[in-house]
C-alpha cells in the first residue's frame, strides 16, 4: 500500500505544500510511500510554483545519500520530474480556448447539432477565453476540459497509473478548492475517473478528499470585461456546489470528504487572473486540510466503515483564539504541537548557529577546539571521509539549509495568517535582508507557558548536549550529525 495525494488548483497545491512539511515533521502515520502529482492548467501559477520548489526542496534532502540518517524527511515522496499536469500541453498554442479545444469550427462544419448544444452550453465569452492562467471560476469549462485529458498516456498520470495498478490497496487523496475553477471542476471530476479507471483492476482503492469552502477574498478593480473569478460569488458558488455533491457522492466515489473553511476570511490583496503574480502566503485552513490528509491516511478503512452519516466539528473562535488543542491530529494538538516545534528548532538552530560555524572551520576562521561538536563528527581521522570543503559535502549542507529556510517561510505564514493565531502560534519574525534572525526568534510554537523560549540558555544546552553526543549516532558522518541535531532539539 502508497499514499497518492493530488492538488488540484492554488489551493490544493498549497494543501499539499503543507502536507509535505507536516510529512517531514514526522506527521505522517507509517512509512509508506507518497506519490504526489499538481493538476492545474495555469503552470505559471505562483502558489504551484511555490509547492513544486518546496516538493523539489525536500526530495533533494531526503534522497541525497550523503544526508542518510532515520530521523528526519524520512518519508518517502515520489513525483515525476515534472509532477504538474496541465490539460493544455500544446507547445504550438500556449493560449488556449475552449472553443479550438473541442473544434467547434468542426462541430458547425458537420452540421449535426452538436455546435448548438456546445453553444447552449458555454456562453461566447466562455468560448473563446483564453485559459492559460485557469478556468476563471467556471467549473463547467474545467470539467469538460479535465474530462478529456485526466488520466491519459503522458506524465504525470503515466506513473500514477502504473503506481495505483500495482497497489492492492491505494488510498488516493485530492485537495482543491470548491469556490473556485479549477479545484472545484477537478475534484469531482478527477475522482470520478479514478474511480472508473479501477473498476476492471484486481485492487481495492480509497478515495478521499479535501474539499476547501472560502476563507480567502481579495478586491476586483478590473471590472467585467474578463472572464474570470469574483469573491462576492465565492458564497453562491459553494452552496450551489454542496446541494450537487450531496446528490452525486450517493454513489460513493469518495469514501471519505472532509468540508473545511473559514467565516472569517481573510483578505488577500488585489485579483490576479493567474500566473507568477497569483502567490498567496499559506493559511491555517491548508493545515487542517493537510491533518485531513493524514487522517484518511491512517484511518482502518475497515473499522472506520459507518452508515455514511457525517461527522461534524466546530471551532467557535468569536471569543476564543486559536489553539494548539484545536488541531485534530489524534492527540488533542499534542503532536503537532511537538514535532513541529523539534523541526522549527532544528531550522532555527542549523541556520543560525551550526551551519555558520561549519562553514567558518571548513574556511579556516574558526577553530575546531571551538566548537568540539564538529571534531567529532566531521575532524577526526576515519578512512575515506570526505572533507568539509568538499564541493559534495557543501552542496548536502546547503539542501538542508534551504529546506531549513522553506520551513520557517512557510511556518511563519501559518502562524499569522490569522491575528489571533498569534496569540497561540507565537509568530517566528523573519528578516527580509539577512536571514533568520536569531534574536528575534525567541518564542517557541507553544501556548504552553511551561515550555521553555528558544533564548540563550535553551541554546547553550543544546551546545552542550551536542558536544556530548561524540559523533555517535546512524548514518553518515552528515547524517549522524544531522540526527544529533535534531533529537537534541527534542530535548530542549
Amino acid at each position: 500500500m502508497a499514499y497518492y495525494a493530488i492538488g488540484i488548483g492554488g489551493t490544493g497545491s498549497k494543501c499539499l505544500e503543507t502536507l509535505i512539511h507536516l510529512a517531514a515533521a514526522g506527521m505522517m502515520p507509517d512509512k509508506q510511500d507518497l506519490y504526489v502529482l499538481f493538476v492545474d492548467p495555469d503552470a505559471a501559477n505562483g502558489s504551484l510554483g511555490r509547492a513544486v520548489k518546496t516538493l523539489e526542496c525536500y526530495k533533494t534532502f531526503s534522497n541525497n545519500a550523503q544526508l542518510a540518517q532515520p530521523y528526519l524527511l524520512q518519508t518517502q515522496i515520489d513525483s515525476t520530474a515534472n509532477p504538474i499536469f496541465s490539460p493544455f500541453n500544446d507547445d504550438n498554442d500556449d493560449k488556449p480556448r475552449l472553443e479550438k479545444f473541442f473544434d467547434y469550427a468542426g462541430l458547425r462544419l458537420a452540421d449535426d447539432g452538436a455546435a448548438d448544444i456546445f453553444e447552449v452550453l458555454y456562453s461566447e465569452k466562455e468560448r473563446t477565453t483564453q485559459l492559460h492562467e485557469g478556468f476563471r471560476g467556471h467549473p463547467s469549462i474545467g470539467a469538460a476540459v479535465m474530462a478529456q485529458t485526466v488520466l491519459g498516456g503522458g506524465e504525470p498520470w503515466k506513473t500514477f497509473n502504473s503506481k495505483v495498478a500495482k497497489d492492492p490497496n491505494p488510498k488516493i487523496f485530492l485537495a482543491g478548492s470548491i469556490f473556485g475553477g479549477t479545484g472545484a471542476s477537478g475534484f469531482p471530476t478527477i475522482a470520478q475517473l479514478i474511480k472508473n479507471a479501477l473498476k476492471e483492476k484486481p485492487v481495492n482503492p480509497q478515495i478521499g478528499g479535501a474539499l476547501v469552502l472560502p476563507y480567502f477574498t481579495f478586491n476586483d478593480e478590473g471590472g467585467d470585461a474578463q472572464l474570470k473569478a469574483k469573491a462576492e460569488h465565492f458564497l453562491m458558488n459553494t452552496q450551489a456546489a454542496l446541494e450537487y455533491y450531496h446528490r452525486w457522492n450517493k454513489d460513493l466515489v469518495y469514501n471519505s470528504i472532509y468540508l473545511i473553511g473559514d467565516d472569517s476570511q481573510v483578505q488577500v490583496g488585489n485579483f490576479s487572473l493567474g500566473g507568477q503574480t497569483q502567490q498567496n502566503e499559506q493559511h491555517f485552513i491548508e493545515l487542517y486540510a493537510a491533518l485531513a490528509a493524514i487522517h484518511f491516511f491512517d484511518k482502518d478503512s475497515e473499522a472506520d466503515e459507518t452508515d455514511g452519516a457525517a461527522q461534524y466539528f466546530r471551532l467557535n473562535r468569536l471569543n476564543n483564539p486559536l489553539k494548539w488543542a484545536d488541531l485534530p491530529d489524534g492527540d488533542g494538538g499534542v503532536k503537532i504541537q511537538l514535532k513541529l516545534r523539534q523541526l522549527y528548532h532544528f531550522s532555527v538552530a542549523y541556520l543560525d548557529i551550526y551551519k555558520p560555524a561549519i562553514d567558518d572551520i571548513s574556511k579556516g576562521q574558526l577553530s575546531g577546539d571551538q566548537a568540539p561538536w564538529c571534531i567529532d563528527f566531521f575532524k577526526r581521522n576515519k578512512p575515506n571521509r570526505i572533507p568539509l570543503n568538499d564541493p559534495r559535502t557543501e552542496a548536502s549542507l546547503k539542501s538542508v539549509k534551504t529546506y531549513c529556510e522553506n520551513f520557517l517561510v512557510w511556518l511563519a505564514n501559518i502562524q499569522n495568517s490569522k491575528k489571533d493565531a498569534g496569540k497561540a502560534f507565537k509568530p517566528i519574525i523573519v528578516s527580509d535582508t539577512n536571514g533568520f534572525d536569531l534574536t528575534k526568534c525567541i518564542n517557541l510554537i507553544s501556548s504552553d507557558s511551561t515550555m521553555e523560549p528558544l533564548n540563550s540558555t535553551a541554546l547553550n544546552r543544546l551546545w552542550g548536549n551536542m558536544c556530548r553526543t561524540k559523533g555517535k549516532g546512524e548514518g553518515t558522518d552528515i547524517g549522524k550529525f544531522l540526527s544529533a541535531l535534531y533529537q537534541n532539539c527534542e530535548k530542549i
